[in-house]
């Protein structure tokens, strides 16, 4: 084709232009391309003015030479421009839209939203990250990005579908129904049921529903027969559909019954929950509200407790027995927790074959949090060989004040290998956070009020040498607790070690006056100098040492291997040498108020480095 010869005779000037116009004359190159030009002349006027201006550059001379092949150049773009294609090679389909008053604008540059419409239709790493950013900057209300934005429904990346189906979408509000409609297939998938929700959120078709929970795929039913749950009327077309073949759509009709709360959609949730379906009946009747299912499933629950005390089918009666319980999750009323504690109180129950069991029920006694659930908790403290202590514990941590915690628990430490010293001990742990946690979060999301406990606790610790709880109880200075940590420390000189470091922190908290100088020590006495990193605690501690240990603290890093460590502890020394002569705080004896006004661990980091 024609338009061949153009583009070969275009990279060919692109080579001149850059190998210099005195290469042009009697380029072979040109020489090779001329005929064809001049054969194609003989039809067309515009290929006989191009032959003219080639065979010009060829018998230019040196001092013409650039400015013939610059003419060349310009007639040959010029050509090309006329001749280039702007469409898309893609099918052309008419845009849907609404009434001219919610058209979305288009009034963005298409730079501004190539970057979203990318990360929209393509794969790849930070898309999520570029769709949250175009949604902050409103980019998704223009026209041209809400065809993408409706495809990518379809994304397999779980989170982007998601966050458009739950932030983007709904906001564009009616301007996104043609695009919802246009791509909704009946017969499609999980995007597609997907769609199907938004179009029901935006604008409700009880037709529509009924039309895919009858002949869509299974993914679009399930979502019908869900949605369909607005639709009281409705009740009897969702009966049907939880005696279908399928388990996913008898699971969604159950989820549109628990919605429903009529007699006989709780009828139908019981006999499930007593059925095959009893796996999937199980969240939505804990999502159900109806208080006849809730005392249906407690009488229930009690003809099984009597079955097992009376050693009756105690397999059978134990795995129904399970669903119940479980069903009753998240339904804070008095009725379950006198349940559990029929359960709970039971000698008969307590046996080998329903120890799972016992574990879930101990469980949702705690999460009940109501009044009479505690008390009763704290009631199993030496129930059953101390085997519910741990529940125990967690719940006379809610109402007993911490000096009867400390009275009623404390003695059960004494033998630390004891099972039950062990249960205490793993509570312990789970209910406090570590020195990281309270690090990395900020105070409002790690709550940890040293007053809550009884100051006993950490003497306690001492004994059974559980390090890191002392680190965590450790307050006002102790000087049990200083001796303690010291001696720890001196027994592991390694500051690469956490147990190490925390210790050093509730040393530095404490304004204890050999802290610094035992820092040092270990970091000097430590024999290691291939660091190559130190996370936020022990870095932390190298910023509290006194302006004197600045040299010494420079002298170690000139010891270390790793440039980027190096590099770093330098400036840090060159920090402390930047300190005032006396800080207050570093002075022995001076008070801690760490804890005060919620302070925290790190708010008094914070204070001491500002």
């Amino acid at each position: 084709m024609s338009i061949d010869i153009l583009f070969e005779l275009q990279h060919e000037v692109r080579r001149l232009f850059i190998a210099g116009s005195g290469m042009a004359a009697g380029d072979l190159r040109l020489q090779k391309i001329l005929p064809q030009l001049i054969k194609l002349g003989e039809s067309a006027p515009v290929f006989k003015r191009m032959a003219q201006s080639v065979d010009q550059v060829l018998a230019a001379e040196t001092s013409n030479s650039a400015e013939k092949l610059l003419e060349l150049g310009i007639l040959l773009n010029s050509v090309l421009y006329t001749q280039g294609k702007t469409e898309s090679k893609d099918e052309l389909t008419p845009v849907l839209g609404v009434d001219a008053a919610s058209t979305p604008p288009t009034s963005l540059p298409y730079r501004k939203l190539y970057p979203l419409i990318e990360a929209l239709t393509q794969k790849g790493q930070g898309r999520l990250e570029q769709l949250r950013l175009g949604h902050e900057e409103s980019l998704y209300h223009d026209l041209r990005v809400i065809p993408a934005a409706v495809s990518a429904l379809d994304d397999s990346y779980a989170e982007i579908p998601d966050f458009l189906q739950n932030k983007v979408i709904p906001a564009l509000g009616v301007a996104v129904l043609p695009g919802l409609k246009q791509q909704f297939k009946l017969d499609g998938g999980k995007g597609d049921a997907r769609r199907l929700e938004l179009l029901h959120r935006l604008q409700p078709d009880v037709e529509l529903l009924l039309q895919a929970a009858k002949d869509g795929s299974t993914e679009v039913r399930s979502t019908a027969i869900e949605l369909l749950s607005d639709y009281p009327e409705k009740e009897d077309f969702i009966l049907e559909q939880a005696d279908d073949k399928k388990k996913e759509i008898r699971k969604s009709a159950l989820f549109a019954l628990s919605r429903l709360g009529t007699e006989e959609a709780i009828a139908r949730l019981y006999k499930a929950l007593n059925s095959k379906d009893q796996d999937i009946a199980i969240e939505p009747i804990q999502l159900c509200n109806a208080n006849e299912l809730t005392r249906s499933i407690i009488e229930h629950a009690t003809t099984m407790i009597n079955h097992i005390n009376l050693r009756t089918k105690v397999a059978e009666s134990t795995q129904q027995l399970m669903a119940d319980i479980r069903s009753l999750h998240g339904k804070r009323v008095p009725e379950v927790a006198s349940l559990l504690e029929l359960m709970l109180s039971s000698p008969g129950f307590i046996i080998p074959e329903t120890e799972a069991l016992q574990e879930v029920a101990a469980n949702l006694l705690l999460e009940l949090d109501l009044p009479e659930a505690n008390h009763f908790a704290v009631s199993l403290h030496e129930a059953y060989n101390r085997k519910f202590i741990a529940y125990s514990f967690q719940a006379a941590l809610r109402i007993l004040p911490p000096a009867d915690v400390y009275e009623r628990y404390c003695h059960e430490l004494k033998d630390k290998k004891s099972t039950a010293a062990k249960d205490l001990l793993r509570v312990l742990y789970e209910v406090t956070p570590s020195l990281h946690a309270q690090l990395y979060a900020s105070d409002s999301d790690v709550s940890f009020d040293l007053s809550q406990w009884d100051p006993r606790w950490i003497h306690i610790f001492i004994q059974l040498d559980e390090e890191e709880l002392v680190c965590r109880f450790a307050k006002e200075s102790d000087p049990k607790v200083t001796v303690y940590l010291i001696k720890k420390c001196e027994e592991r000189p390694n500051f690469t070690q956490t147990n190490t470091a925390h210790s050093l922190l509730i040393l530095f908290r404490q304004n204890d006056p050999a802290a610094p100088k035992l820092l040092m020590d270990i970091l000097e006495k430590g024999g290691n100098k291939q660091f190559y990193y130190l996370d936020r605690i022990q870095l932390t501690l190298l910023t509290l040492l006194p302006k004197p240990y600045a040299e010494r603290l420079r002298q170690f890093a000139e010891g270390l291997s790793y440039h980027g460590m190096k590099s770093q502890l330098q400036d840090i020394a060159d920090a402390i040498a930047a300190k005032p002569e006396l800080e207050p705080e570093t002075e022995p004896g001076a008070s801690s108020n760490y804890g005060e006004k919620g302070q925290g661990l790190w708010g008094w980091i914070t204070s001491k480095m500002s």
